[in-house]
């Protein structure tokens, strides 16, 4: 991508934030003002229910929040990409190494998109020329479609503590490491970056998995991982 268009790109996506912060602002007031009403109310053991209540409004407002910065495409498209990675899940991956599952919304993610641009701009050529739009566009509809099914976990079935970057990290490094650990190191590795002031978050990931991973992980396999991991971070936190 030309350095003006990705200028271009990254101010409209800014420009539709600022649009709609104020609605998403003036709900959660809503909803803060409605939980107190129910805390006063219900004080005498309901806040379960209510913080039940809370993380779904809130899962609910980050899908929001992808729609307004992302647009339409990449969230629709990132939709079908986590119901492809599934089926093939399923399917043909069903006996494949499992750490290439790992990889698999990003590499869906970027072969929809650059269908989607070619039919966009009626061009096969346009896929071949705007190469590094269309990879990172793919990136970003990989990371929506992990946070996706990272949200879907905690909506539907799964209901963790975990913050939303632990939870991404722990679907991304969970057949890397043991089950039991998969927790305890996501929980480490978003410290490390979050902590992190020179630019080794990757470097300090990887020293992490290394060390609850075991002698059969190659780095050069972690440390793809960790380059993913950041850009998976970078790509939803904006």
């Amino acid at each position: 991508m030309r350095i003006g268009e990705a200028s271009k790109t990254r101010r409209t996506r800014l420009c539709r934030r600022a649009h709609t912060l104020t609605y998403v602002t003036e709900a959660k007031r809503k909803f803060n003002a409605e939980l107190c009403r129910l805390y006063n109310h219900h004080a005498s053991g309901k806040m379960r229910s209510v913080g039940a209540r809370r993380r779904n409004f809130l899962t609910l407002i980050r899908i929001f929040d992808t729609f307004t910065f992302y647009g339409v495409d990449v969230v629709l498209l990132a939709f079908l990409t986590a119901g492809l990675t599934q089926v093939v899940k399923v399917t043909l991956f069903k006996r494949a190494q499992k750490k290439l599952v790992t990889f698999l919304p990003f590499i869906i993610g970027t072969l929809l998109y650059a269908i989607y641009a070619g039919l966009k701009n009626l061009s096969f050529y346009y896929v071949l020329t705007e190469y590094t739009e269309i990879l990172e566009h793919g990136i970003s509809v990989g990371a929506v479609a992990t946070l996706y099914y990272v949200l879907y976990e905690q909506f539907v079935r799964v209901k963790t503590n975990a913050t939303e970057s632990e939870r991404v990290i722990g679907t991304l490094i969970e057949n890397y490491v043991p089950k039991e650990n998969v927790e305890k190191v996501s929980k480490a590795i978003a410290e490390a970056i979050e902590k992190d002031v020179t630019g080794n978050g990757a470097k300090k990931a990887e020293e992490i998995i290394l060390s609850y991973g075991g002698e059969e992980l190659k780095e050069s396999d972690v440390q793809l991982l960790c380059r993913l991991i950041i850009e998976t971070l970078a790509h939803i936190n904006v």
